[in-house]
């Protein structure tokens, strides 16, 4: 399948209402309208649901939504799914409502994390308001979110073969362990550098972090003096990442998950080599977090990865 981005991620948290607060204030996100069951919606541009959080018993990723071009790439989607054995589900009109979606189709990866298919997201030009005053805008529009990285045990075939075999992405980067950083594997479906990434946390799973782009570096500074001002916890200082030439910093969410706020990422073309990077960081990107984010746990013997045909 083609994937064209990363386009909606949902998760579940106890402390769900704090981003009514924590997504504009921090980030300038808009709060959207809310679900009955008191679910924010959470938006970066025109498009009516980008990151939204769900009321749940435990910190958790509940969902990432992939966007096609349209019904014939959905179509094909599902109908290379279920060949694969992956077994889709398709959306109920309720869900597809929540996710302001056409329709969309349910499945899940060798490491039991739920994906999603879809096409034709709802929106409305002209109708974003960032939560707070903004010296840029988000990068977003039809390349999406931008990345969000999982941790797993380890990096199976089965992992591999998912990636590139059935989602279609390109192998980026592969980045070796280092002090404090373990290995991981990059990929992307569109200019963006990488909007998927698999990191290497042995006897652990869950969501590592999730990223989000200004056009400005002056939105990332202001952000980054009213976290410290506030004392919210920061889990990697300000500095530039080697391979991307993103500037940005990492802080833990309400939700337990890392949130990195950057500018000035890199674009690939049709001229791009893969190069590994002598060191991932530029300068900074200093190690500061205690512990690992809430959404990652210690792996259960059922977690296992699956095989696919």
């Amino acid at each position: 399948m083609k994937i064209q981005a990363l386009g909606y991620v949902g998760f579940e948290s106890p402390r769900y209402e704090e981003w009514l607060t924590f997504g504009p204030e921090i980030f300038g996100l808009q709060i959207g309208d809310r679900d009955p069951d008191g679910t924010i919606h959470l938006r970066m541009d025109d498009r009516h649901r980008r990151l939204s959080v769900h009321p749940g018993e435990e910190d958790r990723i509940a969902y990432v939504g992939w966007e096609l071009a349209g019904k014939a790439a959905f179509d094909e989607a599902v109908a290379e799914l279920s060949h694969k054995g992956y077994a889709p589900y398709p959306g109920t009109a309720e869900e597809c409502k929540q996710r302001e979606v056409l329709r969309l189709a349910r499945f899940q990866d060798p490491y039991g994390f739920t994906h999603e298919v879809y096409y034709g997201p709802t929106t409305t030009v002209g109708s974003f308001l960032p939560g707070k005053p903004m010296a840029g805008s988000f990068v977003s529009g039809v390349d999406g979110v931008g990345h969000v990285v999982f941790a797993v045990p380890e990096f199976t075939p089965e992992l591999e073969k998912f990636v590139t075999g059935l989602l279609g992405m390109e192998l980026d980067l592969t980045l070796p362990a280092g002090k404090n950083r373990p290995s991981g594997q990059f990929y992307r479906c569109n200019p963006r550098t990488h909007s998927l990434a698999y990191v290497i946390l042995p006897g652990h799973k869950g969501v590592h972090h999730l990223e989000i782009e200004s056009t400005h570096m002056d939105d990332v500074g202001r952000a980054w003096d009213l976290v410290q001002e506030r004392e919210l916890p920061i889990t990697v200082t300000l500095g530039r990442h080697m391979p991307d030439t993103l500037i940005s910093f990492y802080m833990r969410t309400p939700t337990g998950f890392d949130i990195e706020f950057g500018a000035g990422g890199e674009l690939r073309d049709a001229n791009f080599v893969q190069t590994t990077p002598s060191n991932p960081e530029a300068w900074g990107h200093k190690f500061v977090g205690d512990g690992l984010p809430a959404t990652i746990r210690p792996l259960t013997p059922e977690q296992q990865p699956t095989a696919k045909d």
